[in-house]
């Protein structure tokens, strides 16, 4: 390959150590390789000798049928057994190459310069119409007592997503085999970044002739293990008559979603994904005077968004996933034609040690790229600085230590019984949106009340029309994508962090939180909820001259909990709603106490803003809110009464006899609370309670006041919440 010799001509002399390592790797295995089947690449271990290294450090000559890469090393047969087959997106623009072209001498050494890499890559991709010199590097590693893992490394020029972009990217697909027998025990594909949950099979079947497959994500690379045979696709989770490509531990993301504890992949999962143009010194990269890449040098602008904040909602016109290229390893029966009905490779890579690029390159270097996620406040701000690079393969933990890099416990413990706790630090959770219609979800209601509020419920929760970035702000900030709404990350660190949620054409979400081990769940039960720009109205509260904001939990009558957290803000917050919801406002003050207020469509001004400039807690607010609850179960009374119940004999409604009095009693307590009179107005609270326990006693009745039993599942929980608020109400001080 072009400027391979020039760039590794001057490379500093290996220590002792390194040419002792070199050896056993290249050496000891290319020496035993030849001995029996692709799988046995060890003889007997009854009497294990280490193998031997040549006087000048070099591998022996064995004679063995081996694969000689350029620098005249030779890639051991078990390497090459399990050489991935690799599939790409038909988007993709940066496939795996080789570095070495790239190198730039600096006063700091031999470097890969991200520009330099950047338009040569493209350069050399216009040119020739195909990707230019594909290459997987390898590296053998002891991973644990007769565990060895093999370690594929693949390099591409640029990092182009959703979430992030980057000079450089380097991932990683490792396979652990049992020395003995050379049988696979474990596969773990990269993800997004670290703090990402790896895609992880344990004990894959291999057969003889087949190989690990990766689907490879478009622009950031992140890898995803194919296991089940169902090429190109990625399933999360089993079925019938397949198995899933990952066997990763389920978590309960939410009380309503388990899910595998993985990144994967959101192909074939129904969401479409976003990608972002990257910029420079304000300007887009392939605009940049430094650089002479052209736009199509980037991701495709179909499924490109070049402002998120323009957009009033989620692009739905993006072009779902399709298969691309598949780059293979030329003895891969999809290279040599040999796999009956498999696709056939697009091109061929070659497999080459990863030594000699550390020797022949410091460093990779290239300015900072950063994306904006706006937090919602008084006045959205925007954060940056969160790329999720993994840096140089050699500078990383799991260059050395492979199963540093797993993210399941269980598999784990079967490569080598140790119980990492680090690996539980995790942060989850699903994003829903908010849209109008009921034919979404409607967590407020049980699903046999669903016909009876159909006709006055405004709103309810459906799977984003796209994938959303997710966003944790911390001392060493990360981004992810959804899939299927979906997120999770891994190690965490203890202390307070900041989870921002984000997608073209949707308001943003972010809350406060404290990590303190374990599993954490984003939104106190997992569920974040996000409104299109379009339908969003904005909840603001400001508790800085009252009580203060510790706590926020904004409650949809009839979809449920739409928001519950800390506030992005000290002692202030800022929470998007759809503007045809009703919600109740309920806040914890700084010691504790509580406070509650409703929000409807009139409560929002011109501007879309229901603005609450001081937000106050205890038994005004809570009474004030009461009543408002009681009113609007006395008008969904009312309504199911016209539409279920037979009133054309007069006869008087003793259920709607009921609110009536639990409204005229909430009336009074709000008038005596506003007074300053807390004994008279906790009587008329009692009063309330009285009221709406009647209420509920009519609606289990053997006649059920009249009401049919949608009508009966939608109104009494309802009065349950109202005695559940009468009970705070009278708790609360004056």
């Amino acid at each position: 390959m072009t400027g391979d010799d020039d760039a590794t001509a001057d490379a500093p002399d290996r220590s002792v150590d390194d040419r002792r390592r070199r050896a056993l790797v290249y050496g000891g295995l290319a020496a035993l390789a030849g001995t029996g089947t692709a799988g046995a690449w060890y003889v007997s271990r009854d009497d294990p000798a280490p193998p031997q290294e040549p006087d000048d450090g070099e591998p022996e000559e064995t004679g063995a049928p081996d694969e000689v890469d350029h620098d005249g090393e030779t890639a051991p047969s078990i390497v090459r057994r399990y050489a991935p087959d690799l599939y790409f997106g038909a988007l993709e623009k940066w496939y795996p190459t080789d570095p070495r072209p790239y190198v730039v001498e600096t006063a700091a050494g031999s470097v890969v310069d991200g520009f330099t890499a950047l338009d040569g890559y493209a350069a050399a991709f216009r040119e020739a119409g195909a990707p230019p010199a594909p290459t997987v590097f390898y590296s053998v590693v002891e991973a644990a007592e007769g565990v060895d893992a093999l370690q594929y490394w693949l390099y591409s020029a640029f990092d182009q997503f959703a979430v992030n972009f980057h000079w450089h990217d380097w991932e990683l697909l490792q396979v652990f085999v049992e020395r003995e027998t050379g049988e696979p025990l474990l596969l773990s594909a990269s993800a997004h970044s670290r703090a990402s949950p790896n895609n992880e099979f344990l004990e894959p079947e291999i057969p003889d002739g087949a190989r690990p497959g990766i689907l490879s994500e478009v622009g950031s690379h992140s890898s995803a293990s194919e296991v089940n045979g169902l090429v190109p696709t990625f399933e999360r989770l089993p079925t019938a008559d397949l198995l899933s490509d990952v066997t990763n531990d389920v978590v309960d993301v939410s009380a309503s979603l388990r899910a595998p504890f993985a990144y994967g992949l959101p192909r074939d999962e129904g969401a479409r994904l976003p990608f972002v143009l990257p910029e420079l010194d304000g300007v887009p990269l392939h605009e940049h005077p430094s650089l002479s890449i052209d736009r199509t040098d980037l991701i495709d602008e179909r499924v490109t968004v070049g402002s998120w904040g323009g957009l009033p909602v989620p692009p739905g016109d993006l072009p779902l996933r399709e298969p691309g290229l598949v780059l293979a390893h030329p003895e891969s029966r999809l290279a040599t034609g040999e796999g009956d009905g498999d696709a056939a490779a697009d091109a061929t890579y070659a497999l080459e040690p990863i030594a000699p690029l550390r020797e022949a390159i410091d460093d990779f270097v290239g300015p900072q790229l950063s994306f904006e996620f706006a937090v919602p406040g008084f006045a959205e701000d925007a954060i940056a600085s969160h790329i999720t690079s993994v840096g140089v393969p050699w500078e990383q933990d799991r260059f050395a230590d492979p199963l540093s890099d797993v993210t399941d416990p269980a598999h784990r413990r079967r490569v080598d019984g140790a119980e990492p706790t680090g690996l539980t630090d995790r942060v989850v959770g699903r994003v829903r949106q908010l849209r109008a219609g009921t034919e979404g979800a409607l967590d407020g209601v049980s699903d046999a009340a669903r016909d009876a509020v159909a006709g006055v419920a405004g709103v309810s929760l459906f799977a984003p029309q796209t994938e959303l970035a997710v966003r944790l702000a911390s001392e060493d900030p990360t981004a992810t994508a959804t899939r299927g709404g979906a997120f999770g990350f891994l190690r965490v660190e203890p202390g307070p962090h900041l989870l921002v949620v984000n997608g073209p054409g949707f308001a943003p979400i972010a809350e406060r939180f404290v990590h303190e081990g374990g599993l954490v769940r984003a939104g106190g039960d997992g569920e974040l909820v996000a409104v299109a720009t379009e339908d969003a109205g904005w909840i603001r509260g400001d508790g800085r001259e009252t009580g203060g904001v510790d706590r926020v939990r904004v409650v949809e009558d009839y979809a449920g909990v739409i928001y519950e957290g800390a506030p992005a803000e000290t002692d202030r917050f800022a929470v998007a709603v759809h503007r045809e919801g009703k919600y109740t406002v309920e806040v914890v003050d700084r010691d504790g106490r509580l406070g509650a207020y409703r929000v409807t469509a009139d409560s929002f001004d011109a501007n879309g803003e229901a603005v609450r400039e001081e937000v106050r807690t205890g038994k005004l607010a809570l009474a004030r809110t009461l009543r408002d609850e009681v009113a609007e179960l006395y008008g969904l009374a009312e309504s199911l009464s016209e539409s279920a119940r037979d009133d054309s004999d007069g006869e008087h409604d003793p259920a709607l006899d009921r609110l009536s009095r639990a409204r005229r009693a909430a009336d009074g307590a709000v008038a005596a609370a506003e007074d300053g009179e807390e004994e008279p107005a906790d009587d008329r609270l009692f009063d309330v309670g009285s009221a709406l326990s009647e209420f509920r006693e009519l609606l289990a009745g053997e006649d059920r006041s009249g009401y049919d039993d949608a009508a009966v599942a939608a109104m009494a929980p309802k009065a349950l919440a109202g005695i559940e608020r009468v009970d705070a109400a009278v708790d609360a001080p004056l």
